[in-house]
């Protein structure tokens, strides 16, 4: 059992898979993967398109026998390693591969919560006994009471939320169900499991619970392999500082109001005009934000707005809670009766008094490197203290307590080199590197559509005459045709040229699921799908389907972003020059992610149309062609004509 004797091309892999080809750039990868944890040091890793990225590090990781964890992009990602790859690689080599998958919190049913939740609603209608029903039945026959696992429920269902546990809500040892615990079972069980996949979301959030000592529930690990590595910092960006929502006070209040019922000292008087105090203050901080925009910073006014008006409100109802919740669970803890509501007393005492904590962290004037900024969501308003770049905390929480570590994605380079990700996440100098172009013959695959006639971004015609153009491209193609855009604005624009101008289904983002729009796009071969920033990424759709990728502009975040806005003054106010250093490269990425969504296998082939003409007329836009795949260029709409009718007599 060697790497060679799986992945080679006379190897296990070759003689059980139909249809196995040799890739050398994968068998390359997993070389340096083994060497990266025999040497117990960094691997920076890029593996395009149809690698086999995944088996390129299953492999080595495998055969080191150490124990891995193994952190994706998305659940959907982790599911396909885990049910699809890992059973394939297992039956074609004979190997015995002792992995398990895990999940955030929220992902599985808490026995108190469920318990508590059917205690309540077993005077309501038929509808909460009906679905208790279901879960009895559901819950005698699961091992880890993961719901993913109920198919009956959908996905915003509300009463999944009141079964299942974040961190802060965890009783722990003073649960009375804690033998039962399903996640208990998960967590002794990944003690015990060589390889856990997991997700970046899981991670880094574990990864900050891990610093108060109690509630992570990924054990401790020799390797560490993030693939779309390209999203760490993102991810890491919003767990690795400090956010505190409005939902988060409401939940709070809401919580405390049904437990306390039963106690008449807490659920009438001082205990009640505290609940409303912090209620009304939650709805005063709300509407401070009524006329400001989205997202924005929290500037020195507006700190000392909030400081000093419903935030002072609500921190003194929060301290008094503490007490009082803490003063009642001491007196009723020689109840046994009550030692159930006592449990929960003290863990609403504990929340209460880390919300406190919260708000006067975020509330702070931070010293550089960190920005205090607001985003307003749909029914609910989060204050973030975030920090600018977060290599530092990789290092102190990572870096210094990990033996291996390997970053890999099909787009990490910028300009055929790591500088950009090496400068974001802090990489040691003699970390291990590896780029594997994709094995796709792009030149004979695709073709690269940039027109020089159009208005370039910013100008007033630029909208109007993408519209056009995408509306003759369409045409051209008969749709097969995915989108992409870096806006609402330029959506809405096409899409109110194309609806009522094409005979082809045109599918939007926003009108249904993502996973619906997808799955129809797949299935009608000439329907043409309209997508903004979560599609720029994740989206497999071989085959003819997908003939024709277009993006509207270059894929620059917005400076109007606080976050973003904040990284490109810090970078400056160091003396560097955050377009090429920081913007430039994160639309590299971005572009290359999205090209990838266009050519999925050998028998693909396709059009790529990027309608934003600096690609090729500004000095930077050569920095962008040196980091796609080497691709014929096209000016002309006639050239994509005869793309399609070569596609035409092929087939």
């Amino acid at each position: 059992m060697t790497i060679e004797g799986i992945l080679g091309p006379g190897g296990l892999l070759a003689s059980a898979l139909d249809g196995f080809e040799f890739r050398p750039s994968q068998l390359q990868m997993a070389n340096l993967i083994l060497e990266s944890i025999d040497q117990k040091t960094t691997a920076i890793i890029e593996a395009g398109t149809g690698t086999g990225k995944t088996f390129g590090y299953l492999v080595p990781i495998i055969l080191s026998g150490k124990k891995t964890v193994i952190s994706t992009g998305t659940k959907n990602l982790q599911e396909q390693i885990f049910y699809k790859d890992i059973p394939l690689l297992a039956a074609s080599t004979g190997l015995n591969i002792d992995a398990m998958i895990m999940k955030g919190r929220r992902n599985y049913l808490c026995l108190h919560k469920y318990h508590q939740f059917f205690s309540q609603a077993s005077l309501f209608n038929t509808g909460p006994a009906e679905a208790k029903k279901r879960l009895e039945k559901w819950l005698e026959k699961t091992a880890f009471a993961d719901r993913a696992e109920i198919p009956w429920m959908a996905d915003d269902d509300p009463l999944w939320d009141a079964l299942s546990s974040p961190s802060d809500q965890c009783l722990g040892p003073e649960c009375m169900f804690v033998s039962d615990c399903y996640l208990g079972r998960l967590r002794g069980k990944a003690a015990r499991t060589r390889i856990i996949i997991v997700n970046h979301h899981l991670f880094f959030s574990d990864l900050k619970v891990r610093q108060s000592g109690f509630g992570e529930i990924i054990p401790r690990f020799q390797v560490l392999l993030f693939d779309e590595a390209h999203d760490i910092e993102e991810i890491g960006t919003s767990y690795l500082g400090e956010r505190l929502s409005t939902n988060q006070l409401s939940e709070l209040t809401s919580d405390l109001e049904k437990r306390t019922k039963g106690f008449h000292d807490l659920s009438e008087g001082n205990l009640k005009m505290q609940l409303n105090n912090i209620k009304s203050a939650t709805e005063q901080l709300k509407a401070l934000f009524d006329e400001r925009t989205d997202k924005g910073i929290l500037d020195n006014e507006m700190l000392f707005a909030i400081s000093n008006g419903p935030a002072r409100q609500i921190s003194r109802g929060l301290k008094s809670l503490f007490e009082k919740a803490q003063t009642a669970a001491d007196d009723s803890c020689s109840e046994a009766n009550k030692a159930h509501d006592t449990s929960s007393l003290y863990v609403l005492a504990v929340r209460a008094a880390e919300i406190d904590r919260l708000l006067d962290q975020i509330l702070s004037k931070r010293e550089a490197g960190w920005l205090n900024w607001y985003e307003k969501r749909k029914k609910t308003l989060v204050l973030h203290a975030s920090p600018l770049n977060i290599s530092e905390k990789m290092n102190e929480m990572l870096y210094q307590k990990v033996q291996s570590i390997a970053f890999t994605s099909a787009t990490l380079s910028t300009n055929g080199n790591f500088d950009y990700i090496r400068s974001r996440l802090d990489l040691p100098t003699d970390a291990l590197e590896g780029i594997f172009p994709s094995h796709f013959d792009f030149k004979t695959q695709a073709l690269l559509y940039v027109p020089r006639d159009l208005s370039p971004p910013g100008e007033p015609g630029f909208g109007p005459e993408i519209a056009q153009r995408i509306f003759e491209i369409v045409k051209i193609t008969q749709g097969r045709a995915l989108i992409l855009f870096t806006s609402y604005r330029n959506l809405n624009l096409v899409w109110n040229i194309l609806k009522d101008s094409v005979p082809y289904t045109i599918l939007k983002q926003g009108d249904s699921p993502r996973s619906v729009l997808l799955n129809s796009f797949r299935d009608d071969v000439h329907s043409i799908l309209l997508g903004t920033a979560s599609f720029w990424q994740g989206v497999d759709v071989p085959g003819e389907s997908l003939s024709c990728l277009i993006i509207d502009k270059l894929p620059f975040d917005s400076p109007g972003d606080p976050l973003i806005a904040a990284k490109i003054e810090a970078i400056r106010g160091q003396g560097g020059n955050p377009f090429i250093e920081y913007q430039v490269p994160s639309a590299i990425i971005s572009l290359k992610q999205g090209m990838g969504r266009l050519i999925r296998k050998r028998t693909d082939r396709g059009v790529l149309a990027v309608l934003d003409n600096r690609i090729i007329k500004s000095r930077y836009g050569r920095l962008f062609l040196n980091s796609l795949p080497k691709i014929p260029i096209s000016h002309q709409l006639s050239d994509i004509t005869g793309f399609f009718e070569d596609m035409k007599g092929e087939a």
